[in-house]
């Protein structure tokens, strides 16, 4: 019987080479042998062949070693990131969960800013020729539906991670250098930085540190692996404005990006720049670039999302002397990006985003706090200021508040409210335990010790019965801040002192058999606590202030600043000093009340839906000291 005659297919499967048919090379598994059901084998892995990444399968499994990537940051900045790991056999294959996460990607309106109707067929049409592409859509949508979805966050965060990882996988075991001069063949690798570029901007602001140092070694690993592809995009620019890429460039790049700044809201920084003596002409030139973007943020216009954009991409439009002044942490590139965490703030609504430019803006001017080169970063918090004030005046006006027994509401306040001071009553015990719950809750190790909402039901439960029973002992420190129009409490302070005993600390008491406690990190907490005590104080009597919990819609009014002096001026008459365990975002105001730090201490907990110690919590050991007694008294 004659051979079929077809053309040869030299890195065809096992399988059609043996029934001598055309084989179109897909991996791991060719068309022929999917239609008839039969086990297709190749005679060299995927990745020894010289291929195209066309040709590459939808989830093939890539080497245990080979090259890493330029684009990676180190493994210790972005360790959920690891470019050279294998692919999980999981997700070698294609499933509804995947087809669920396509379909997402397609319809949600507010996942990619670049999701316009032209920029969808161009993204799609590139993913479904290039897997690297596709894993990276995929994984931008679980990491999505992770926020909008935060009864399922845990799944499709470890999803997202998960995708990501194949995708730069599959990406570093192409050989770049095959790609000679073709344009053609970079627009894939643009649209995958463009992508990966969010998801890491995604990861980063995820992240809520506690610290500005740790934030800024995690901004600039981002900063790292989004400029990555730039080595592959490098003089080849120009060609893609001729290619299906035109319409970025000569459409959405003027209608999102103004060519001219002409806001305000950067001249401070602009100005002193251009008149710094420690800049060299190249580094001024490239600084006062990189707020010219920023500004842009303030005068994008008309809608959020184009605002959204121009942040995803100021990384990527950096120079490269202003990114080395934020690899070696310039004060003056720093001040920079507290403009462009101002900027975050403004465009809160993007889902990626959220609360995480007053997060990162508050570290930074913590960090600079005190020191010479607060004052380039004193304006950019200032104007966060205002515009907490102003949304909080202007927000849709009732807070609701949730009690036992019924939906309360209060109307947000102006600042510098007069707060009346009063020792707590009884009837006070459901709204205290509420103010707790609602003010620590940006507190990552509350949500490490409480980690599910049946748990904090239980807390809250418990810290009424405990508020109750704390109220009930006349010797306990306790005092409230209540609103002098509507008599609602707006916050409250705890503390022990020598005329003030207490019991112990709270979490070494019934705290921890809190139905859906993990007591593991209440006892850490606990030990460090009274460690980091003793080795301050040791046995010397004090009074030790252990909360000070404000109510989210009266913070920034001065109800804790205000609540904290009653207790220091006790403290004075007893001659006696106050010491506290602070969280980096209050170590500001018990600075500016005469606290200074001398110790501290910190324990790794899990980020929120996740089992690995993947965060350092820390806290700061300060104290505050009565002034020197005159004419025999204290003051």
């Amino acid at each position: 019987m004659m051979r079929r005659t077809h053309r040869k297919s030299r890195n065809g499967c096992l399988e059609c080479k043996k029934r001598h048919i055309k084989c179109d090379e897909t991996r791991p598994n060719c068309m022929n042998c999917t239609t008839v059901d039969r086990k297709c084998q190749y005679s060299t892995p995927w990745w020894a062949a010289e291929r195209s990444p066309s040709d590459l399968s939808v989830s093939p499994q890539p080497p245990s070693t080979g090259p890493a990537s330029t684009s990676a940051p180190p493994s210790t900045s972005f360790p959920w990131l690891q470019p050279s790991s294998p692919a999980e056999d999981s997700h070698s294959r294609v499933d509804m969960v995947h087809m669920q996460l396509l379909h997402h990607y397609t319809v949600s309106q507010d996942l990619h800013p670049l999701m316009d109707t032209c920029m969808k067929d161009i993204i799609m049409s590139l993913a479904l020729r290039e897997p690297y592409i596709m894993h990276s859509v995929l994984a931008l949508s679980a990491h999505h539906l992770s926020v909008v979805r935060p009864e399922q966050q845990s799944f499709y965060h470890n999803l997202a991670i998960q995708l990501q990882t194949q995708a730069l996988s599959i990406f570093n075991s192409i050989d770049v250098g095959l790609y000679g001069d073709s344009v053609e063949k970079r627009i894939p690798v643009f649209i995958f930085s463009s992508v990966l570029g969010i998801h890491a901007l995604c990861d980063m602001l995820s992240y809520r540190d506690s610290d500005a140092d740790s934030a800024i070694s995690r901004f600039v690993a981002y900063v790292t692996l989004h400029r990555g592809m730039h080595t592959v995009m490098h003089g080849y620019w120009e060609e893609l404005r001729k290619t299906e890429l035109k319409v970025i460039f000569d459409e959405l790049v003027p209608q999102w990006f103004q060519l001219t700044s002409e806001g305000r809201e950067c001249d401070d920084i602009r100005e002193r720049l251009s008149s710094s003596m420690s800049l060299d002409a190249e580094e001024r030139e490239h600084a006062l670039c990189a707020v010219d973007l920023v500004q842009w943020v303030f005068d994008a216009k008309p809608k959020p999302e184009s605002r959204g954009y121009v942040l995803c991409s100021w990384v990527a439009m950096l120079g490269r002397p202003f990114v080395r002044m934020l690899e070696t942490r310039r004060p003056e590139a720093l001040a920079v990006l507290t403009y462009f965490f101002l900027a975050m703030y403004h465009c809160r609504g993007v889902w990626l985003m959220g609360g995480a430019g007053q997060h990162f803006l508050t570290l930074l001017a913590e960090h600079f706090h005190g020191g010479e080169w607060y004052a380039w970063v004193e304006t950019p918090y200032q104007m966060l200021q205002d515009a907490l004030e102003k949304d909080a005046l202007d927000s849709s006006s009732r807070f609701p508040i949730a009690t036992s027994k019924k939906r309360r509401y209060i109307v947000p306040v102006p600042m510098a409210r007069d707060f009346v001071v009063t020792r707590p009553q009884e009837a006070d015990a459901p709204r205290i335990a509420e103010i707790h719950l609602a003010a620590m809750d940006a507190n990552p190790l509350l949500h490490a010790q409480f980690p599910a909402p049946e748990s904090l039901k239980s807390l809250l439960r418990f810290m009424e019965n405990y508020a109750l029973e704390q109220l009930r002992n006349p010797a306990t420190g306790f005092l409230v801040a209540r609103d002098p129009d509507t008599d609602v409490v707006a916050g409250f302070a705890k503390w022990d002192s020598p005329s003030h005993p207490a019991d112990g600390k709270l979490e070494s008491g019934d705290l921890r058999y809190v139905e859906g406690c993990r007591p593991e990190y209440l006892d850490g907490y606990a030990s460090l606590a009274e460690e980091a005590k003793k080795r301050c104080f040791g046995e010397q009597a004090c009074y030790c202030l252990s909360f000070v919990c404000i109510d989210p819609a009266y913070q920034g009014q001065g109800a804790g600043s205000l609540l904290t002096r009653k207790i220091l001026a006790m403290a004075a008459a007893d001659g006696l000093p106050v010491y506290i365990e602070s969280t980096g975002v209050a170590v500001s105001m018990y600075q500016r009340l005469g606290f200074t730090t001398i110790d501290g201490f910190e324990m790794r907990i899990p980020r929120p839906g996740l089992a690995a110690l993947s965060e350092i919590y820390r806290e700061e050991c300060m104290v505050w000291y009565p002034p020197p007694a005159q004419d025999g008294r204290s003051e």
